[in-house]
């Protein structure tokens, strides 16, 4: 009996070690190659995006776009403190950020966290619209405009990236 139980635990740690190790290959193969100190392009951001920010990759990009530009078009924030997205440091959620520019803008080590540090303020801004709207999101569209006034204020933001996000799910689906 003792014997049976120890073969299924193997068993069952020889695929769980499996599966690990397959999304570890992921993760370095999305990766591999990459200079984290110089932001890539949209293409391989897409590639990265996908692998890392799950359902808000499009919106990743988009933002992106309109926060530092495409393929080459870096904003200095962007360029100088691989801030991708315009964000600002925060005060209380956890984050990648190293520190802040003096007008607040977060500082980070390269452009790959600051992806990371995207993704944890996503998820937060989709667990507000859960909690006002006892329902996920149905899509981009509307967490753009869920985050209108909170991330950015400016009108013109809101109508770029209505149409930024068209334009990213149009180029990568």
């Amino acid at each position: 009996m003792l014997s049976i139980i120890l073969i299924f635990t193997l068993q069952g740690f020889a695929a769980n070690h499996a599966d690990t190790s397959s999304k570890y290959l992921d993760t370095t193969n999305v990766l591999k190659g990459l200079n984290l100190k110089r932001v890539p392009n949209m293409d391989t951001l897409h590639k990265v995006a996908q692998k890392y920010m799950g359902r808000w990759d499009y919106l990743f990009l988009a933002i992106k776009m309109e926060e530092s530009g495409a393929n080459g078009h870096y904003s200095w924030l962007s360029y100088t403190h691989y801030n991708l997205c315009g964000m600002r440091f925060p005060r209380v959620r956890r984050t990648y950020a190293i520190g802040a520019t003096n007008t607040n803008y977060a500082i980070y080590r390269n452009w790959f966290e600051c992806m990371l540090d995207f993704k944890i303020y996503i998820e937060s801004i989709e667990a507000k619209f859960i909690e006002k709207n006892k329902r996920a999101p149905k899509d981009d569209v509307e967490m753009i405009h869920f985050m209108f006034n909170s991330f950015n204020h400016f009108a013109k933001w809101k109508k770029d990236m209505l149409v930024l996000i068209k334009y990213v799910k149009k180029k990568y689906k």
